[in-house]
């Protein structure tokens, strides 16, 4: 019987005296607060690095203190030291780390602050970061006053997408030009983008008349954006299709999970969409990632009932593996916002807008 053993991680762990202050606090009243500036933290994005064998974690940190890794052998954390380079409203990497093939990881920084603040804030940057020499370096600003949601890389191109904030556009980034092109608003944007295989980056728009999220396919060899009229399958009345989720399976397909939990099939070559389930009552799938043993991995949930599955695509069904809960310290993951996979099979997690406390990273071994 397949079965999870999880154990929580804590890199800080500020505590937040009631919801109230968590839902009604400024960025402002964040940064200004002793309690929460250095210590009030959430794992936005994990990634596995199979070069050094470390999962790099990017945060929300309002002190700017981003990028961090944690080692699986010793459980310790280190800083890659973000704050050598960023400005005061670097204060997330969103779901924006990637590594390429000659080693380097480049990643995007997101924002927190309000419009009142909007002339102040330079914008997101792209960054390049070396873990074998530790250096960090800004590569560009691809949206003045903008920051960056979520970035997708095509390594055999050297081009970065990505997906901007509070205004929703879409841009290109070549690397070796140094050279950015904005498509301009599209309204939304993706939790996360993904690259098929012809090289098309995959996202959304926003169709303001039906106030819903449609799919958009940005072709480089054209240099064209496609909006399609549709997007993705609608669990209730009140779901308009967010894409939570993205990834390329190594099939021909692309596997797409939405914010109201159900995981869809895009094949890239007819833009057509296939539902494939609905694994948990619950809402969310932001986690979603391919196995090394070729079943898909899927997080869900949200308000700390949050459960990792598998789903095979050879028998089209569902593996519940269970719940993202350390019995050590009868806690759970609030919302599991990432999830990576070690050389081990191993399963880490990170947590994401608890109102009590911190968020932390979580260690999941699966059991199939």
């Amino acid at each position: 019987m397949a079965s999870l053993k999880t154990k929580a991680y804590v890199l800080k762990d500020a505590k937040i005296p009631n919801k109230e202050l968590f839902y009604s606090n400024t960025f402002k009243e964040w940064v200004a607060d002793e309690r929460f500036y250095h210590d009030l933290i959430y794992f936005t994005t994990v990634m596995y690095n199979p070069n050094d064998g470390l999962v790099y974690c990017g945060l929300t940190a309002y002190d700017n203190d981003l990028l961090w890794t944690f080692d699986p052998e010793t459980k310790e954390f280190r800083s890659c030291g973000y704050q050598k380079v960023g400005e005061r409203f670097d204060v997330k990497i969103h779901r924006s780390l990637q590594l390429a093939k000659d080693g380097m990881i480049y990643g995007a920084t997101a924002c927190l602050h309000d419009l009142d603040q909007r002339t102040e804030a330079p914008g997101g940057k792209l960054f390049r970061y070396d873990p074998k020499t530790n250096k960090m370096e800004i590569l560009a600003i691809p949206a003045p006053h903008d920051y960056i949601q979520t970035i997708a890389l095509d390594d055999d191109r050297g081009i970065l997408y990505g997906f901007t904030y509070p205004v929703w556009k879409l841009f290109r980034y070549d690397i070796a030009s140094n050279q950015t092109k904005d498509f301009g608003y599209v309204g939304t944007g993706p939790h996360i983008p993904a690259i098929d295989d012809q090289g098309c980056v995959w996202g959304t728009w926003k169709d303001m008349y039906r106030k819903r999220d449609n799919l958009l396919r940005y072709d480089p060899e054209a240099d064209e954006v496609t909006y399609f009229d549709y997007g993705l399958p609608l669990m209730s009345p009140v779901d308009i299709g967010t894409v939570d989720s993205m990834l390329n399976g190594g099939d021909g397909y692309l596997y797409i999970g939405t914010s109201a939990g159900a995981l869809c099939r895009l094949d890239p070559k007819t833009a057509e969409v296939a539902y494939l389930g609905k694994p948990d009552p619950e809402i969310r799938m932001p986690g979603l990632i391919l196995g090394k043993n070729g079943l898909l991995y899927c997080g869900t949930g949200t308000e700390g009932n949050t459960k990792i599955f598998a789903y095979d695509r050879e028998s089209t069904k569902f593996i519940e593996l269970g719940r993202v809960y350390d019995p050590e310290i009868n806690d759970s993951s609030f919302i599991l916002h990432h999830i990576t996979e070690a050389d081990d099979g191993t399963i880490y997690t990170g947590e994401t807008d608890n109102p009590r406390r911190s968020g932390y990273l979580w260690e999941c071994e699966v059991e199939m």
